[in-house]
């Protein structure tokens, strides 16, 4: 036995068909953020209800045109698609802007200088320019990753903006085609339109010169209440904002969002095997999984995993999750089953669609899950499986 991580594609779909219905209620295009879910195995899944995917840098950029054009397309063919490739980081590096822009619909510059630096090139490649923007709003309930933090890195605020003088307002400004802002953090229905009136309040000024606004991930999409009257309300203010002054620079005026985590979160599951148990006040179990490696997310966010399989228990003796790493905190929780477990049970974790299987590490040398697609018409594929080649190559690549 080995673990695994399995990403359930029927489940994908529902989630993704609950995501699509409620953007178009909405009137906003959906993106696909993949900095949780870099997996081209399960693009064909999720390409009938997205129209184009967001990337955290050159890497997922190109990866996403991978995945959506695996044959190869050059780069005139592929802005003439539909299907939008949108990247935005903190800071691009000068080798990478001739590459960004072949691979890249919109490149989205994080602050003043590298839209002063990098814009011209850009525009000359015929690639729509964005500007990330801080609408100091954010729903999460600790800085630590709250996108809009005091003393954020993330998007140029207002003031900075008003703080130009007409002549450095319009060179910069003029090179742009869009906004980017993203505050959202388990944003429910109504955090999504207070996020919504708060980028109006502060950037209303400027919308009418732009033919894009993209609002961000964070959003809670795979909740089919999602868009509520008030939401639905919060977009179509912002479009009237946009068309009240003629929408004189730009007359057409698409708004995006790029949810991640809420859609493919309860798609992706990873299992675990027992290979020993302790008896003492409490059961203490050893999985061959680690948190560390395998479940980084959960350890930054203190999160309690949900267990899918085997059956809990309300009352009886608390049993310990551990893992199998050397690391005394590496603990996936506590929970009562209703039947102890023993040696050789498997023990499938829940909600972990998104992050983990991106953010796993070697820590100990401990073995990768192997990555499982599951359907019902397909049943099980493996997608990805790892030896101890693959471990060696990490550490040793300068030798290969």
């Amino acid at each position: 036995m080995k673990p695994r991580y399995i990403i359930d594609l029927d489940r994908l779909e529902e989630t993704a068909k609950i995501a699509k219905a409620n953007a178009e209620r909405l009137g906003v295009h959906l993106l696909m953020a993949l900095k949780g879910f870099p997996l081209p195995a399960a693009f064909p899944v999720l390409l009938p209800y997205v129209e184009g995917f967001t990337a955290s840098g050159l890497f997922e950029s190109k990866l996403a045109k991978t995945g959506v054009f695996p044959g190869g397309v050059s780069a005139r063919e592929k802005r003439s698609s539909p299907f939008q490739i949108q990247v935005h980081a903190p800071a691009y590096q000068a080798d990478e802007i001739e590459e960004l822009c072949a691979t890249c619909t919109h490149i989205v510059f994080n602050s003043l200088s590298q839209l002063a630096l990098y814009g011209p090139e850009v525009r000359s490649k015929g690639v729509s320019i964005g500007l990330r923007v801080n609408p100091g709003f954010s729903s999460a309930d600790c800085l630590k990753y709250d996108p809009c933090c005091p003393d954020s890195r993330f998007g140029v605020l207002a003031e900075e903006l008003e703080a130009l003088d007409a002549r450095s307002r319009e060179r910069l400004l003029g090179l742009v085609d869009g906004f980017h802002s993203h505050a959202l953090c388990e944003g429910y229905a109504a955090d999504f339109a207070d996020m919504v009136d708060k980028v109006a309040e502060k950037f209303g000024s400027f919308l009418p010169r732009l033919g894009w606004l993209n609002l961000g991930g964070g959003e809670v999409i795979d909740d089919p209440a999602f868009s509520s009257p008030g939401a639905i309300a919060a977009v179509e203010r912002l479009k009237r904002l946009h068309a009240a002054s003629g929408g004189a620079a730009s007359p057409k005026f698409d708004v995006f969002i790029e949810p991640s985590e809420y859609l493919v979160r309860d798609s992706g599951f990873l299992e675990a095997h027992v290979l020993d148990v302790l008896h003492r006040e409490k059961d203490i179990v050893v999985l061959d999984i680690s948190a560390s490696c395998h479940a980084a997310d959960l350890m930054l966010f203190d999160m309690r995993p949900k267990v899918m399989e085997p059956a809990q228990a309300q009352t009886g003796k608390t049993t310990i999750l551990g893992a199998v790493s050397c690391l005394a905190g590496d603990v996936l929780g506590e929970y009562r089953f209703a039947e102890p477990l023993k040696t050789g049970d498997t023990v499938l974790f829940g909600g972990l669609g998104c992050y983990s299987f991106a953010q796993q590490s070697w820590f100990n040398g401990i073995r990768h899950p192997d990555l499982v697609l599951r359907s019902k018409a397909e049943g099980e594929r493996t997608v990805l499986s790892w030896d101890f080649n693959d471990y060696l190559r990490e550490f040793y690549r300068s030798e290969q």
